[in-house]
């Protein structure tokens, strides 16, 4: 009996524990139901422990299996990975680089840092996914991006994601030209809690700035009447209402200059989040260093 883990042994284990059945993960993988039930044997013994619950109505994973397919899973992806990786290398390309973007970065840092990795590997295909923080922290836990890039937050840090400080991107409070507040000098919380808001959900990392701020002055923090992290949905709604929102300080420049919205003067100062790129502690592809680099040197 082998002792050495091979791949075969990993689609085996997949195809049982998403089929629920010797027979139909069989035929999943075109092998034989005594070439299945071989191959889980030695699972079991490489790793001393029983990873499926036999019953009259099929297969479970036990809790040890479940252990095991999680990683199983990981592994293929990341086999899956190198060899399109060392594919493209081949043929003369770098391969894909797929990146996560939260909407701090989408005004000046990832276009400029996409801008600068052109240059240096003009033939990267690049695929940028949107998305919340924690459905994007959960595609880079799955293998199915390489990379997020956003404000740091508690859920960015842990044994499988490293995260890795990279510059502290201003941001503005702001509102729609004529709003009843941009003409003053100076703005209190008090006056700011007066208004309707539009900010990120509950333990976004600048919706807890916002909220502290409120909370140092004594007072209760607004509940925006939308929850929203879209630039340009929240552009809409401020737009057109006297709703406060902040947005990062490169999009609340071009729009104080296309005189669609005014920068409330209302200071941060160093309350402000670290923006930072996430990767998973597993060895970063060829693509991956070379952009690592490019952020690292656009944020000096």
């Amino acid at each position: 009996m082998s002792s050495t883990l091979r791949i075969r042994h990993l689609d085996v284990l997949l195809a049982v524990a998403a089929e629920g059945s010797m027979q139909r993960a069989a035929q999943r993988v075109h092998l034989t139901q005594p070439a299945i039930s071989k191959l889980v044997r030695e699972l079991e013994t490489m790793f001393g422990a029983p990873l499926f619950d036999r019953t009259k109505r099929g297969v479970t994973l036990t809790e040890c299996g479940h252990a095991l397919a999680v990683r199983a899973e990981y592994l293929r992806k990341d086999i899956e990975r190198a060899r399109d990786e060392v594919a493209a290398i081949r043929h003369g390309t770098m391969g894909e680089l797929r990146i996560g973007a939260l909407p701090v970065v989408e005004s000046a840092l990832l276009p400029q840092s996409l801008m600068a990795l052109r240059k240096v590997a003009p033939a990267l295909r690049i695929r940028v996914q949107e998305g919340t923080s924690a459905a994007l922290l959960d595609q880079l836990r799955r293998g199915e991006i390489d990379c997020v890039i956003g404000r740091l937050d508690s859920g960015a840090d842990g044994r499988d994601i490293q995260a890795e400080k990279l510059t502290r991107l201003p941001t503005r409070i702001v509102a729609r030209r004529g709003h009843p507040l941009a003409a003053r000098k100076r703005v209190t919380p008090e006056q700011l809690a007066g208004f309707p808001w539009v900010l990120p959900q509950p333990g976004a990392p600048i919706r807890s700035v916002i909220d502290g701020i409120f909370a140092t002055a004594g007072i209760a923090a607004p509940v925006p009447l939308v929850e929203s992290t879209s630039i340009r949905l929240n552009y809409e709604l401020m737009r057109s209402s006297d709703m406060i929102g902040v947005m990062p300080d490169a999009a609340a420049a071009a729009y104080n200059a296309g005189r669609a919205l005014a920068i409330l003067p209302f200071d941060l100062g160093d309350r402000l989040p670290w923006v930072g790129v996430m990767t998973r502690t597993a060895p970063p592809s060829h693509a991956l260093t070379l952009f690592l680099r490019v952020l690292r040197e656009n944020c000096g």
